[in-house]
């Protein structure tokens, strides 16, 4: 691995927020390289070359394989049967790993969080594309490290994220022992359970989203930007989570 942490971004096959992810992560210092995961599958990029060469993966948000069986099945399905990737022996061997809408629910339909967990239709039954406050909760998420409350865009169909009924409240003790449900909105938009917009791992170094950190690098991105004077110039809310992210990675070399 190079000196400057190197990311790994995927797209292809519906995800199309690739080019705006890797934006934001140059910006904070990485070296970046977008994939299209077809070339990975081609390529035979096992869990070995991935942990060798890349200090973070990303899965982004966008409509991977159209949503057809779900959004983010058919991702999660290559991923685990065309590449073989264990996330989480990756995440405890020093990797980072985000996933972001479409990219969220991927890691959902891999079971990164744990089987008792899973996303569907928005409450409402529709799309939603608005800005949102989301807040992070707790201390394990390296992503979310120092970061208080932040406005964020979410669009999405399918981002209701529910917990199994079945032993329901072994499972909420778990995940808050374990400091896993990292953010929240502050008011619920798709009905999510407690009010979930994000989780991380056991580990705090794979976290899922459903809000875009990557579309307010620049405040001038926000819809109220106008209003606040002197603002323009500034960073936009989201940039702090990839600044965590580097600042972890070159910790970690």
């Amino acid at each position: 691995m190079s000196q400057i942490p190197r990311a790994l971004v995927l797209y292809g096959d519906g995800i199309n927020c690739e080019c705006e992810t890797a934006q934001a992560l140059r910006l904070v210092g990485f070296e970046v390289e977008i994939k299209h995961l077809q070339d990975l599958i081609a390529e035979r990029c096992v869990n070995e070359e991935l942990a060798q060469k890349y200090a973070l993966l990303v899965l982004p948000g966008g409509f991977s394989f159209g949503d057809d069986l779900t959004s983010g099945k058919v991702l999660a399905l290559k991923i685990r049967h065309s590449l073989g990737w264990d996330l989480s022996l990756f995440a405890q061997h020093g990797g980072l790993v985000i996933g972001i809408c479409n990219g969220f629910q991927a890691l959902i339909k891999l079971g990164v969080f744990g089987s008792e967990i899973s996303i569907t239709i928005n409450e409402q039954g529709k799309f939603i594309n608005t800005w949102v406050k989301v807040t992070p909760r707790g201390t394990k998420c390296v992503w979310l490290k120092g970061i208080g409350t932040m406005e964020l865009p979410i669009r999405h169909g399918e981002g209701k994220i529910i917990i199994s009924k079945v032993r329901h409240q072994e499972i909420l003790n778990k995940l808050d022992r374990n400091q896993m449900m990292c953010l929240l909105y502050e008011n619920n938009p798709n009905g999510s359970e407690m009010n979930l917009a994000g989780l991380c791992d056991s580990t705090g170094r794979i976290f899922g989203l459903m809000p875009h950190p990557e579309a307010f690098v620049r405040w001038t991105s926000h819809p109220e930007w106008t209003m606040t004077a002197g603002r323009s110039s500034a960073p936009g809310q989201g940039l702090a989570v990839f600044e965590n992210a580097f600042q972890e990675a070159i910790h970690a070399k």
